[in-house]
């Protein structure tokens, strides 16, 4: 139920989250846009594909955003109200600092719900179809991504790549080689593909050709060959989805063919738990500006609180990293290198009430 503190509290915080979050979209769209203008002229690749490009993207930015626009509109706002002495006439008047924060809270769950919503049914499309977009035109069209896989011409070769798992992994991959009159003459299907950075060249593994003459089809198989081709990793790369922009739908399933065929499924995981406990992260953030405001910035200037919230969330982000990557290199279920740092941080936020309280 939204009482007369929810909806003040609510009306303080949500533009300036707002505000945040959109100043953090359009820096990043710019500097997204920048990139872009580098490869204006390759292929038919033109200025107003990059910018249709830069706009596709933005949903990401605003997922990848929202939990420091969280941190940074909640110090704002409530900074404004701490410096008007708001938060202690609310508290003077019976609400709690706990009610306090579950109405900061109530805030933040439209938000949260809308990011979700983006994030599984908006993002995957939005970010798949600018790739597609950008691929066909910087490869001439010699690219194409469809739903099941993508196609590249290859000289007299047609190749179809059931998934890009990233820029340097394939799976399940087939080859087809033509002859001058356009008759299939070679089939090469590979389980997996790997590209070596070092060596600059494309190793398939489980291989099995299909050689096809007028008279017989001749099949043989080996372990691993390399593959001479034009298709680079960031041709391909252009088209691969990356993991933080599949739902979290897209990532279970993913998940399960991974298992299915064997392959490690730990990065995707940590991605998958991350996705899901976003809500908890966003938060964290916001009580731990709660817990600022009631101390040590209650009377400190706006332009401070930025910086404070800025070093607070990339101090998050560093710790979310190192230990999500330990976790995936130790063994440790991703579910706790997910989880484990919003945990720390709500310690941490414990240790700061109770510091005041004290």
């Amino acid at each position: 139920m939204i009482n007369t503190l929810d909806r003040y509290i609510g009306k303080s915080i949500l533009g300036t989250i707002f505000a945040t979050l959109m100043t953090l979209v359009g820096l990043s769209a710019i500097i997204k846009f920048v990139e872009q203008f580098r490869s204006v002229g390759k292929g038919t690749y033109d200025i107003w594909q990059a910018v249709i490009f830069t706009g596709l993207t933005m949903p990401k930015d605003i997922e990848t955003f929202f939990p420091m626009a969280a941190l940074l509109g909640a110090l704002i706002a409530l900074g404004n109200l701490a410096s008007r002495s708001e938060l202690v006439i609310m508290q003077s008047a019976g609400f709690s600092r706990f009610k306090i924060g579950i109405a900061v809270m109530k805030t933040a769950l439209p938000l949260v719900v809308f990011t979700m919503i983006i994030g599984e049914w908006g993002i995957p499309q939005t970010e798949q179809f600018a790739r597609d977009m950008r691929a066909k035109a910087l490869s001439g069209g010699s690219i194409l991504s469809i739903k099941n896989g993508v196609w590249a011409k290859d000289g007299h070769h047609f190749v179809f790549v059931r998934r890009v798992t990233d820029d340097t992994k394939l799976d399940d991959i087939y080859i087809y080689t033509f002859d001058q009159q356009h008759n299939l003459i070679k089939l090469k299907h590979a389980n997996q593909a790997s590209y070596s950075e070092d060596e600059a060249k494309w190793t398939l593994r489980q291989v099995n050709h299909s050689t096809i003459t007028k008279d017989e089809i001749i099949t043989t198989n080996h372990l691993s060959e390399t593959w001479e081709t034009s298709l680079t990793p960031d041709k391909l790369g252009a088209v691969s989805l990356r993991p933080t922009s599949l739902s979290i739908s897209g990532l279970y399933h993913y998940i399960s063919f991974l298992r299915e065929t064997g392959q490690d499924v730990s990065r995707f995981e940590l991605t998958f738990w991350r996705k899901i406990f976003q809500p908890v992260s966003v938060g964290v953030m916001m009580l731990l500006a709660l817990s600022f405001i009631f101390g040590s910035l209650r009377s400190v200037t706006a332009g401070a609180r930025i910086v404070t919230g800025i070093c607070v969330g990339f101090l998050f982000y560093v710790v979310n990293e190192i230990l999500g990557q330990t976790s995936v290199v130790y063994g440790i279920p991703a579910i706790f290198g997910a989880l484990i740092p919003s945990l720390l941080f709500i310690v941490m936020i414990w240790w700061l009430l109770s510091r005041k309280r004290d």
